[in-house]
């Protein structure tokens, strides 16, 4: 395992702790996962992986990520922090504010900051190539009925902007609606930093976000940037309702564009 450490002043509790966490194989993670989708009832699971194209450790779990893609009732979501900047390589889809959603997490679930790491419905983390973990994960919130509904009923790209119309149900007190564009699959040559020299492929990787703080109940419109030098065809949204206190991801849903 390697671990890196930075000291760092945020408006948050400050976490000392920076790793890379080594992960296993890409053979493993993909036969250790493939027995998590049984017998899936309504309740979705969103993965949220923090990941960075500067850190050695990630590209397995980038890729776990990706197989999950095709299944049913789960959303995988790449975020990609900026802290991994550094040895001559900026990776191109990272952002501060995915930086600081980690933060958030680590401070509600008492967690470590480390890449790559995996919080499945706010409720949940563990290293984002723990294959077996996740599918042990999987199974509990299927098993579960779904506290709210999120159905997307239209998503229209439009002078720049994606407008959206959807509809929720159940309970939505004191939650926020989360609003994702993800690019579905990027590969990227990296060309400096721990990955020198390799290709990398990653997943539903999100280029835009935006928090809705007041929700209510039945039909909705909102809208979001659509993110610049990215092919429309290759793009998706994702709509998530969240709980303001504990962070607990309620419903979810994800269309294509």
């Amino acid at each position: 395992m390697k671990r890196l450490f930075y000291f760092i002043t945020l408006s948050i509790p400050v976490f000392a702790l920076w790793c890379c966490k080594s992960s296993t194989t890409k053979e493993k993670a993909i036969s250790l996962h493939s027995n998590a989708i049984n017998s899936v009832t309504g309740n979705i699971a969103v993965l949220e992986l923090f990941t960075s194209q500067g850190c050695s450790s990630c590209p397995p779990a980038d890729e776990l990520l990706g197989t999950y893609t095709s299944k049913t009732n789960v959303i995988p979501l790449s975020f990609h922090v900026d802290y991994w900047n550094r040895g001559g390589w900026r990776d191109p889809f990272s952002s501060n504010e995915y930086s600081r959603r980690q933060y958030m997490y680590a401070s509600t679930l008492k967690s470590g900051i480390y890449t790559p790491q995996l919080i499945i419905n706010g409720q949940t983390e563990m290293i984002g190539s723990e294959a077996g973990k996740i599918a042990s994960t999987l199974h509990k919130i299927f098993l579960e009925q779904p506290d709210a509904t999120l159905i997307i009923k239209n998503a229209e790209p439009q002078n720049g902007k994606i407008n959206i119309k959807y509809d929720m149900a159940g309970n939505t007190q004191n939650s926020l609606l989360n609003i994702a564009v993800i690019e579905k699959k990027t590969v990227t040559p990296v060309k400096a930093g721990e990955n020198n020299g390799a290709t990398l492929t990653d997943y539903n990787v999100v280029r835009n976000f935006k928090t809705i703080d007041s929700i209510g109940k039945g039909e909705n419109m909102a809208s979001i940037d659509i993110p610049t030098s990215v092919d429309v065809k290759n793009m998706a949204v994702v709509l998530f309702l969240q709980q303001k206190g504990n962070h607990k991801i309620t419903a979810a849903a994800k269309t294509d564009l």
